[in-house]
């Protein structure tokens, strides 16, 4: 039987949890060069003893903030893995989870802006592997059993995750980060499209009938949220519908009567 929590442990507790807030907001808004043990303390409302008993150091605190990012992103894309049966929209789905985490502000600040400097590069793609390498290797052995092109998939992940690695911070690099997002997919797209028995048998994520990025849904999607798709359209925006990994039809903003263009949905 599990020992009740004794009021000190509560409150060591929530002390570490205030120090992890603090590392977030602060890491968050400078560069962790910047960034003094003072400043932490301060905002966490704790001692510099505190932060040591917790942490270590700043250092110590970075990392934590670090691994707790990887984490939530690495959950992330597991769950949009989950949400389909087919593997291939699985790979796309997992692939364009990880791209989009990739535009939040913090996410950028630690892990990819800070994080090689901070804590090292080889420690970094260490750090990477160990969250991300079972996920793309669980990946890419589904897509063995389902139209997966004859080479050893040890040498498929790797690819994968060097490419998903340097997208990453080409997409924080970029001064348009949903451009920028739409463009490595379209990348990653024709990288599965290679992978496949057949060949390519997809559309480009952004299409290549006009420069307007297109983002891609899959059925299911569309069925539980068919009124917000459609609202989305109608402001503007372009959808690739997506079924068992082939875009099946296009979503778009309605033509006008004159226009001899594609239609909406076609």
């Amino acid at each position: 039987m599990n020992r009740p929590v004794t009021r000190r442990e509560r409150n060591a507790e929530a002390t570490r949890r205030d120090i992890l807030q603090a590392g977030y907001a602060v890491f968050s808004e400078q560069p962790y060069s910047d960034v003094s043990g003072l400043q932490i303390c301060t905002r966490a409302g704790v001692t510099r003893g505190a932060l040591q008993h917790h942490f270590g150091s700043k250092l110590g605190l970075f990392m934590a903030v670090f691994e707790k990012l990887q984490h939530d992103v690495t959950v992330c894309v597991a769950d949009a893995i989950a949400a389909y049966e087919d593997p291939w929209e699985q790979a796309r789905a997992g692939i364009a989870a990880f791209l989009e985490a990739c535009t939040a502000p913090a996410y950028q600040a630690i892990v990819l802006k800070d994080g090689p400097a901070a804590i090292g590069w080889e420690r970094w793609r260490e750090l990477d592997t160990d969250y991300f390498a079972d996920l793309v290797d669980g990946v890419i052995h589904t897509l063995a059993g389902h139209g997966l092109a004859d080479h050893p998939p040890a040498l498929l992940a790797a690819v994968v995750r060097g490419t998903l690695t340097e997208l990453s911070f080409e997409i924080t690099r970029s001064d348009d980060h949903r451009r920028a997002v739409n463009e490595a997919m379209a990348v990653v797209q024709r990288l599965l499209d290679g992978f496949r028995v057949n060949g390519s048998q997809s559309v480009s994520y952004s299409a290549a009938r006009d420069d307007k990025p297109r983002t891609r849904v899959g059925v299911g999607q569309l069925r539980a949220s068919t009124a917000r798709y459609l609202e989305q359209a109608a402001a503007g925006e372009h959808f690739e519908i997506v079924r068992r990994g082939l875009v099946a039809a296009e979503l778009g903003p309605p033509t006008r009567p004159d226009d001899d263009s594609k239609s909406p949905i076609g």
